[in-house]
């Protein structure tokens, strides 16, 4: 019966811990990292089960963004100075970690979750090029999403125009 209860707390603890690990992970990188606005276009990926992600891509103002065609794991996009690496040799102040896929870069944050009744206008926004995405860079290239903005405010106090509805 000890063991059975041991077992039971262990499961239930390991889920636990690991969730607030990732949670105290990404709340790092939004701490120590260099606070970066890039514009976003938004793109119709087809996917149904993706719920109410706003799905978008980046605009990093960087040439020949995984332009050669092949697949690559693991390459950087460099902010400062901006150029494509296809490995961090140190001289980048500000990269960001990626990898190349079908010709495009992504560095899993390409995806912004929104509330559904909120998700129409800020897509439609989006498509009409007035969005950016605020990140927070660390210098070894790990990113995340601080807001998305709208006209340069936040998606959250964002009002779309009639014609938008």
């Amino acid at each position: 019966m000890i063991e059975t209860k041991k077992a039971l707390i262990t499961a239930l603890a390991i889920p636990i811990l690991a969730l607030a690990a990732l949670t105290l992970y990404k709340k790092y990188i939004l701490t120590v990292g260099t606070e970066v606005i890039l514009p976003i276009r938004g793109f119709d990926p087809r996917d149904s089960l993706s719920g109410h992600y706003l799905i978008y891509q980046i605009e990093y103002g960087v040439d020949g963004v995984c332009s050669s065609g092949y697949d690559e794991d693991q390459v950087f996009v460099c902010l400062k100075p901006k150029e494509f690496l296809r490995y961090n040799d140190g001289e980048c102040e500000l990269p960001i970690a990626g990898s190349c896929h079908n010709g495009r870069f992504e560095a899993g944050i390409e995806k912004f979750y929104v509330p559904e009744e909120r998700a129409l206008s800020l897509e439609q926004a989006v498509r009409e090029k007035t969005g950016s995405i605020v990140l927070s860079v660390t210098r070894s290239g790990e990113t995340a999403v601080k807001d998305l903005l709208i006209d340069g405010r936040s998606w959250q106090t964002y009002q779309p125009s009639q014609k938008a509805q």
